[in-house]
C-alpha cells in the first residue's frame, strides 16, 4: 500500500471515530439506537420461541 492510499485510509478512519464519537454523545441518536437494539433481540427472541414450540 503507497503512504497516499495509507494516509486517505488513515483519515477516512479518523473522520468516521469523530462521527461515531458525535453520534455518542447524542442523546436522541443513543435513544433511537437502543430502541432499535431491543426491537432486533425481542424480534429474534420470539423467533427462537416459536420455532422450538412448533
Amino acid at each position: 500500500m503507497s503512504v497516499t492510499k495509507k494516509h486517505s485510509a488513515k483519515a477516512a478512519r479518523a473522520a468516521r471515530v469523530r462521527e461515531l464519537q458525535q453520534k455518542v454523545h447524542d442523546k436522541e441518536y443513543m435513544e433511537a439506537a437502543i430502541q432499535r437494539i431491543a426491537l432486533v433481540l425481542s424480534r429474534k427472541l420470539v423467533e427462537n420461541h416459536t420455532t422450538r414450540t412448533s
